[in-house]
């Protein structure tokens, strides 16, 4: 009787690795660098301007005119308006000032005004009961020149001029509360 019994071990057959496995090893391989790839350039971030990044949808841009590096700076003035019951701020006057003004002599200026929603300008003057929904102005260091609406334009030297309106009056007239920001374009 035999306690151990000590035999050669079974072979193992030997198999030849197919050519279809290595190939979905390196499929395999290829798709998840093909994800990551993709992957990358959809999350990435487009640079405009200063460099710094923004996405699509936001931010601000800012386009020079006619001043170049010169600034013009605008500053506008409202005024309180009485009414029986309802009295309302209303814009009535913006000043200009800065170097970019003399920069820019000769030029058509236009002011507009928005409100944070709406793709139309406001009124912001009236002339013979007509809205205007802009303000424009040709820029001179002797003299000013300006659209209807305003009622008075004064030019303080060669980096200064103000145009005036008549705050409160014609139907539609946008109150200082309901406009969110100025532009002005130079042609």
């Amino acid at each position: 009787m035999e306690i151990l019994k000590f035999e050669e071990a079974p072979k193992r057959s030997s198999r030849k690795r197919s050519s279809s496995s290595s190939r979905k090893t390196i499929l395999g391989i290829a798709a998840a660098a093909a994800i990551a790839v993709v992957g990358s350039t959809l999350a990435a971030n487009i640079s405009i301007n200063s460099g710094a990044s923004l996405e699509f949808g936001q931010g601000l841009t800012q386009t020079a005119a006619c001043s170049g590096d010169n600034t013009i700076t605008m500053t506008p003035t409202s005024t309180f308006v009485n009414a029986s019951g309802a009295g309302a701020f209303y814009l009535s006057q913006i000043s200009f000032s800065n170097t970019g003004l003399a920069t820019c002599a000769g030029k058509t200026f236009t002011v507009k005004a928005w409100d944070v929603s709406s793709s139309t300008a406001l009124t912001i003057a009236t002339a013979s009961g007509v809205g205007y929904n802009y303000a424009s102005f040709v820029y001179s260091s002797i003299a000013l020149s300006y659209s209807r609406g305003i009622t008075a334009g004064v030019t303080s030297g060669s980096n200064a001029a103000t145009i005036a309106f008549t705050p409160g009056t014609g139907t539609g007239l946008a109150t200082s509360g309901a406009i969110n920001k100025l532009t002005i374009e130079s042609n």
